[in-house]
């Protein structure tokens, strides 16, 4: 018994690899950075305030570049017209009251609006004398492409 107690002591040691040890430091920062975070609503409202903003005022440059890295649908006419692009009621109402607005000679400031869905945001802004800008963000990428200090 004492014999076996050894040889199965010895075959268990022998079955330990200690030539791949893990670097414990390495492993904890590799977890923390893959942990699931929380993003709040007005995280990502944030976030494509942010993003408005600065294809706002450094114009098509900053657009183009954007529109392939954020994957953003771009739309810019008069109201009237985009409204055909829209399917969704909660847009198509967005579009009545920017027509409205234009048409009474009003400034309109820069908004973010949401989809009915809650899925997609949309960055207004107006450009050229009666047309708008409108920028559309998926809020699945919006999340994905979040500055990571931002996330908690």
């Amino acid at each position: 018994m004492k014999y076996a107690t050894i040889l199965f002591a010895l075959f268990a040691l022998s079955a330990c690899d200690f030539t791949k040890r893990l670097d414990t430091a390495a492993v904890v920062k590799e977890m923390k950075s893959k942990q699931v975070k929380r993003v709040l609503p007005q995280d990502v409202v944030n976030q494509v305030d942010t993003w408005g903003q600065e294809i706002q005022t450094k114009g098509a440059m900053k657009l183009d570049s954007a529109t392939n890295a954020l994957q953003i649908t771009v739309r810019i006419g008069a109201p009237a017209s985009l409204k055909t692009s829209f399917k969704d009621a909660k847009m198509i109402e967005m579009m009545d009251a920017l027509d409205y607005s234009l048409s009474q000679k009003q400034d309109i400031p820069a908004s973010i609006q949401k989809n009915t869905a809650g899925d997609s945001l949309y960055y207004f802004y107006p450009s050229e004398a009666g047309k708008i800008t409108v920028l559309g963000f998926a809020k699945n990428i919006v999340i994905q492409n979040m500055d990571r200090p931002l996330i908690k």
